[in-house]
């Protein structure tokens, strides 16, 4: 859009008394920046007069009435949703058939939403009018899409030939509650578009959460902080804690969204203690693999240097050290990504602009009586939270005072309203009001020194804990022990001890998130809750001030859930549901840490390390962190007692092997031996079989394939005795290692009874990397179809488990290209590229774009082939590797080809070109640039 349509603030319906119910519409040009570059002005003035003149006389002939017009968006209401629909057909068959200047076809995204929205002095407000709007900005254009609120108004009356298909349910960038869309269809109008433009879209890559409550007001903090992160690359939100930087923070990044980039990302600092832990949590957040053996800041820099991203880091100011080192080096040495961090101080850095967040705005203090509309967004605020709490709060004449008076007390900061509003569910506005003065004047006697906003905060808290019951104020103390969510088992399980009933941890939790002092968010079917940063310090302050012998027992009773919840998910972790509970160990993933440091700081926590260890085996690969596995489990091997269980003992031997294969391979050796060791003096044969495995794949990584094959012979024949396909499957895959090398003749037959091994117990992780690896062996003997059967399964199996694979998706670019499907392969090695950028994963980057030249030569693009060849060799060269078989005989061929066309002086020109690229520039010759949504 030329011009961004700014919309009055939402949450002020309360200042007017009449409300309507309304059906809404929303429309714009798609791509109307780009038309008035082509056009120019004069031509492009003619296309707005069209299309004005277009949609006023839709609007006229169906009651339709115009609130707002900027540049080319419309804002219109209509009294009857039926009405607007056939306003809508109208408008969209007219703008189809219209002659439009230069030939262009105007395409134009419409939205239909129905709700509640009062008429004030600034016009039509309501959040349901931002709703709308959101509707329509996932739109495409020449798409209609309805919300269901209207749906279901409109289904039953539609015209002949008209029908509402359903899209599903998708995130808006408001971050709320999901709405789930239809699109309407009509004879005569495109029915076909890509994926909306929701946060669930795959072309808009983050992991922004859902917010349960709405976004009140902030219309000129979010301008003034897109249009500060649009102009800087690190924008620091700084304020006291609960004046509302991260969701903030969260807007701004929501909006800047567009799907141009490699997404938006969220890396929460919360549940981080430990200052060089900074860097993988951030890798961690943006999904990026570990690369074993290198430090975390490098490979986070690695990974992040092609990227054009944003980050938003949240929660800095217990690692300010840390959060400053990181950012910049990101600044220095990534040029295209953008960091918003939020911090109660600035980092401290070159180049970091900082905005302070002010807090919600507030009636002048001359005023007297109801404010005016949009005068105040902390009175809004307010009453939003209150309707949250089902309280019908009015702000007029009598209650206006009151509630000014109550935000002023309150300094405007949000988190101090949304826990005073709470309150409104248990006393009256003025007894509310009452209270907060006296627990402010009671709560003064904090450092001097503090900022003022820290000190009003901490009474607000203060103020709200002290209205706790007992057993609610020992529970919230208790609950402070978790990093990040939590599930009501783990708060049973931590909280339901001594003073506390188990059975009534429910309830008391319940009362905590209906007081605001604990979030609940939604988590597929369940719930999860979650402490603000603000009330976790406090309430850590409580548990601290109740002795050490209750912070221990809490301590204690948090790692051993935990545990038993890796112990849980162990099993299931090579079975058919492996995906989910994958998906069950991320989310507590920051728990799991927690505990796991909490016992190997303790003298009596070996086995607890050991048996958590030996649970998490499979996560540890599976998500990439065995970095994380070999820091945790080697030096506990290591102590005087590790072996007091031998069983345990060997078991997390082979683990810290299996971790250690890609950071110290003399590690791996000596674990792996001293596991088969163990293993054999116990008499244990499934272990023992483990064992061997892990030890031939320690030989064959270290280049003695010949040396390993006898251990992994004698795994596979102990798991074949057993009868253990899960067992099986995992030696097999090791011994191929062996195998591959030395007799790939037989490598096929095992590749087979691994494979149906995976199938006949669900395991689709092993499955995945066998099929893999079979379909590239299928391609290098030429058989086509089997390697793509095999690959299809690993994309069907990696699917399964919330996977992305480059390789994978290499090896079916060169099954398409060998079919000569060359569109199709193309559009596979970019997604192969695009992963391994986001992944910082050089090896295959190089083989990516491999791909690609490969397919520029097919399509006789000889310089832009030569030149992709230089890029994928200066990659290539970066990982100090040589190009596999396959691709090498592939790239000598083409580039045969490329010098029979062009010339030996042509070909080396642009293959030394390709070569002397920069990274940036080698990424955007390789792929096609992606437009702004």
């Amino acid at each position: 859009m030329v011009c961004r349509r700014q919309l009055p603030p939402p949450g002020l319906a309360f200042y007017a008394l009449g409300v309507e119910t309304l059906t809404f519409l929303f429309t714009d040009i798609e791509g109307s920046t780009a038309l008035l570059a082509r056009l120019e002005d004069d031509g492009y003035a003619r296309v707005l007069a069209g299309h004005h003149a277009l949609i006023r006389s839709a609007l006229a002939a169906h009651d339709g009435r115009e609130v707002d017009t900027q540049g080319d968006a419309f804002f219109a209401v209509f009294s009857s949703p039926r009405g607007c629909v056939a306003a809508v057909l109208a408008m969209q068959r007219a703008i189809q058939d219209h002659a439009w200047p230069g030939g262009e076809q105007v395409r134009v995204r419409m939205g239909i939403h129905c709700g509640e929205a009062a008429r004030t002095a600034t016009g039509l407000v309501g959040l349901e009018v931002h709703r709308a709007a959101r509707v329509a900005a996932v739109a495409h254009g020449g798409q209609v899409l309805v919300s269901e609120a209207a749906a279901v108004l409109v289904r039953d009356w539609l015209p002949p030939g008209v029908s509402l298909a359903d899209l599903g349910v998708h995130r808006l960038k408001d971050l709320g509650r999901p709405e789930r869309i239809f699109q309407l269809h009509a004879p005569g109008l495109q029915a076909g578009f890509p994926p909306l433009r929701s946060l669930g879209n795959p072309a808009l890559p983050n992991n922004l959460p859902a917010q349960l409550s709405a976004f009140v007001g902030r219309g000129r903090e979010v301008a003034a902080v897109r249009a500060l992160v649009e102009s800087s690359r690190l924008v620091t939100l700084t304020g006291a804690g609960g004046c509302g930087k991260t969701r903030l923070g969260l807007q701004v990044a929501a909006e800047l969204l567009d799907g141009s980039g490699d997404g938006v990302w969220l890396a929460e600092l919360a549940a981080v203690t430990d200052q060089d832990a900074v860097a993988p949590a951030i890798s961690q957040a943006l999904r990026l693999a570990v690369n074993p053996g290198r430090p975390a800041l490098e490979a986070l820099l690695d990974a992040l240097e092609p990227q054009d991203v944003l980050i938003v880091v949240d929660n800095c100011e217990h690692l300010i050290g840390g959060c400053a080192k990181i950012a910049e080096a990101i600044v220095r040495r990534c040029p295209r990504v953008h960091l918003l961090a939020t911090s109660r101080e600035p980092l401290g850095i070159g180049g970091e602009t900082i905005y302070r967040v002010p807090s919600l705005s507030l009636p002048g203090p001359g005023e007297a009586g109801p404010p005016a509309p949009g005068s105040s967004d902390a009175v809004a605020l307010f009453a939003d939270r209150a309707r949250a709490q089902g309280v019908a709060l009015s702000v007029d004449e009598q209650a206006g005072p009151l509630v000014v008076s109550i935000c002023r007390r309150l300094d405007g900061m949000p988190l101090a309203i949304e826990l005073a509003a709470a309150r409104l569910r248990s006393m009256s506005l003025a007894e509310l009001h009452d209270r907060l003065d006296q627990r402010f004047r009671l709560l003064t006697g904090g450092s001097r020194t503090a900022l003022e906003r820290q000190q009003t905060l901490r009474a607000t808290v203060g103020w709200s804990y002290s209205l706790l019951t007992g057993a609610e104020r020992l529970l919230l103390a208790r609950l402070s022990v978790f990093a990040g969510g939590f599930g009501l088992d783990a708060a049973e399980a931590v909280g339901g001890f001594g003073d506390l009933d188990v059975l009534d941890v429910a309830d008391l939790l319940g009362s905590l998130v209906d007081k605001s002092l604990v979030v609940a968010e939604p988590a597929g079917a369940i719930l999860r809750y979650r402490l603000l940063e603000t009330i976790r310090l406090f309430a850590a302050e409580r548990l601290a001030e109740a002795g050490e012998e209750e912070a221990a027992v809490v301590a204690a009773a948090h790692c051993a859930h935990f545990l038993a919840v890796a112990e849980e998910a162990a099993p299931c972790l090579t079975g058919p549901e492996q995906g989910k509970w994958l998906a069950r160990l991320d989310a507590d993933q920051a728990n799991l840490r927690r505990g796991a440091g909490y016992a190997a700081g303790r003298p009596d926590g070996t086995a607890v390390v050991l048996r958590l260890g030996v649970a998490l085996d499979r996560y540890w690969w599976a998500r990439s962190r065995l970095q994380e596995a070999f820091g945790l489990l080697v030096p506990v091997l290591r102590r005087p007692g590790a072996g007091a269980d031998p069983a345990l003992f060997a078991a997390a031997l082979v683990t810290a092997t299996g971790a250690a294969f890609f950071i110290d391979l003399a590690a791996a050796r000596q674990l792996a031996e001293q596991a088969v060791q163990v293993a054999r003096q116990l008499g244990d044969e499934r272990l023992l079989s483990t064992a061997l495995a892990a030890l031939c794949a320690g030989c064959s990584f270290a280049g003695e394939p010949e040396t390993g094959r006898p251990f992994g012979h004698e795994s596979v024949e102990r798991a074949r005795r057993l009868g253990d396909d899960v067992l099986l499957a995992e030696a097999l895959r090791r011994y191929l290692l062996s195998i591959n090398t030395i007799d790939p003749a037989r490598a096929l037959p095992l590749y087979t009874e691994a494979i149906a091994c995976t199938e006949r117990s669900g395991d689709h992780f092993i499955n995945s990397r066998l099929n893999n690896n079979a379909g590239w062996a299928a391609l290098v003997a030429g058989d086509i179809p089997a390697a793509r059967a095999h690959l299809e399964a690993a994309a069907q199996a990696v699917q399964q488990i919330g996977w992305e694979d480059a390789s994978v998706q290499e090896n079916l670019g060169d099954v398409l290209r060998a079919e000569r499907d060359l569109d199709g392969a193309r559009s596979t090695f970019e997604a192969a590229l695009r992963i391994s950028r986001r992944n910082g994963d050089t090896w295959n980057m190089a083989y990516a774009i491999l791909g690609l030249a490969l397919l520029a030569g097919d399509a006789g693009d000889w310089d832009r082939a030569a030149t992709l060849h230089g890029v994928a060799q200066a990659f290539q060269d970066r990982t100090g590797n040589p190009w596999q078989e396959l691709a090498a005989r592939d790239r000598r061929d083409s580039l045969d080809q490329a010098r029979a066309h062009m010339g030996d002086e042509q070909l080396d020109r642009a293959y030394a070109q390709g070569m002397a690229l920069s990274l940036d520039k080698a990424l955007d010759l390789a792929l096609p640039k992606a437009g702004p949504a």
